[in-house]
């Protein structure tokens, strides 16, 4: 019995590890199973919204239809982006960052640990968060817009980080400027990207007498890549169907 206890107990220690190594698995398996469904619902929750607000149209939407269809909206005295509100009303909503995002991601991010970031954006974890606007003016939705921010798996550090933007606005009328990467007639629709990250930022806006179709394409979000282990990279993942310039 004596020559037998020695060997035992190594075996019962590398059961052991072997345990709670299966048990550290199956918690980051449960874990990142749980990030990527709650990405799938920012998903789809920012697809309802951006969806409603294509219904609308500048100068024909009344107030009463517009607010049906955003009924989580609120109105203040501001307008897009905290400037002051010029119309007679605007109203915001939108969808912010999970706390869960913010208390980890976040925090790992103002370390500037790159490997840590990298290593919880694999895992699943997310910054995203999406704002929109509909400002109203004698009874008539006067403007729309919407912002949408994620950030990407290269984050890094806090104070610049490497993100995903995409903000859609309309205007009164075609801007009179520099040229644009991308026009339609009488500039109608145009495709910014950022001059500091042409991949991974970029604005549009549009006039009310914008081609339907180009504005379709302005609101037809995809996703995907926020829930899926490689991330969101580029604003052209998140709104395939814009095109600019010779792209």
């Amino acid at each position: 019995m004596g020559s037998i206890q020695p060997s035992a107990m190594p075996f019962r220690r590398r059961r052991r590890v072997l345990l709670l190594l299966y048990l550290v698995l199956m918690i980051v398996m449960i874990l990142s199973i749980f990030l990527h469904v709650q990405a799938a619902r920012f998903e789809r929750r920012a697809l309802s919204l951006v969806t409603a607000l294509s219904t609308l149209r500048v100068g024909v939407s009344s107030q009463a239809d517009a607010l049906s269809r955003l009924p989580n909206f609120t109105a203040h005295g501001t307008g897009p982006y905290g400037t002051l509100c010029e119309a007679d009303q605007c109203v915001s909503g939108g969808i912010p960052n999970s706390m869960l995002s913010n208390a980890v991601f976040l925090r790992a991010a103002r370390t500037g640990n790159r490997t840590l970031v990298s290593l919880l954006s694999w895992l699943g974890f997310r910054y995203c968060s999406l704002d929109a606007y509909v400002n109203f003016t004698s009874g008539k939705v006067s403007y729309i817009s919407y912002n949408l921010v994620v950030y990407t798996p290269h984050f890094e550090d806090i104070e610049n980080p490497d993100v995903v933007v995409v903000e859609v606005s309309s205007r009164a009328h075609a801007d009179v400027g520099p040229t644009p990467l991308n026009r339609t007639a009488q500039d109608s629709f145009r495709v910014s990207p950022s001059r500091r990250s042409p991949s991974q930022s970029v604005g549009i806006t549009f006039t009310p007498d914008a081609p339907n179709e180009l504005i379709t394409q302005a609101f037809d979000l995809k996703l995907r890549c926020l829930w899926s282990f490689t991330g969101c990279r580029t604003w052209k993942q998140v709104l395939p169907a814009v095109e600019y310039g010779n792209q």
